[in-house]
């Protein structure tokens, strides 16, 4: 199988992913809301952050199974870029967790939210994650988000729906109009000037 072959189409998003580093691999790239990914654009994203990286050749032998063993560093390196727990790779609830949460991502993503804070939020769930969140709370938040968008709340609030105390501020603002919105937004940002916080996290 070319190279070529793992920068098409994603995946169905409810097929599950078990078993090896490189089908784990290969449905994070085809499903990252940024993507679907290349191997080129893979590499280049880590240099670009900094993180561990290879050449495109190891990635695709990584993403492919040709090259079954990789690193501690690189395996936790792919890890921040895509925005997962570094168990993601060996623990399959792990794994079906965080799959789940990027397949509704993607239904954001498909409403027109954009990529990139679609990867923070990933980002924001993956840290809950390692505070010991359970995945029906995340789940829920999810759905939460998903409810949200389709009420017509925009990207500035969903950027901060970061735990579920915060969630709930949030769905208070469904159905309030646009003036509504900014004025709750501005009496947030008072409150966090307060708190010596800045307008936005």
């Amino acid at each position: 199988m070319s190279e070529a072959q793992f920068h098409g189409t994603p995946r169905p998003q409810d097929e599950p992913i078990e078993g090896s580093f490189a089908e784990h691999l290969d449905y994070l790239c085809a499903n990252d809301p940024r993507g679907p990914l290349s191997n080129p654009q893979v590499v280049r994203m880590l240099e670009e952050q900094g993180l561990p990286s290879f050449s495109s050749t190891y990635m695709w032998q990584l993403r492919t199974g040709r090259a079954d063993n990789p690193t501690k560093k690189h395996m936790d390196s792919l890890a921040d870029l895509f925005a997962v727990p570094q168990d993601y790779w060996s623990n399959r609830g792990t794994a079906t967790t965080v799959n789940s949460m990027i397949a509704r991502l993607n239904d954001l993503k498909e409403s027109g939210a954009d990529p990139e804070q679609l990867h923070r939020q990933l980002k924001a769930f993956t840290k809950l994650m390692s505070r010991g969140v359970t995945p029906e709370v995340l789940n829920g938040q999810l759905e939460t988000l998903i409810r949200l968008q389709e009420a017509g709340v925009n990207a500035a609030t969903l950027k901060r729906l970061q735990d579920a105390r915060v969630t709930d501020i949030a769905m208070r603002a469904v159905g309030l109009s646009d003036e509504g919105l900014t004025a709750a937004a501005a009496m947030i940002d008072q409150v966090r000037r307060l708190e010596g916080l800045p307008p936005e996290s």
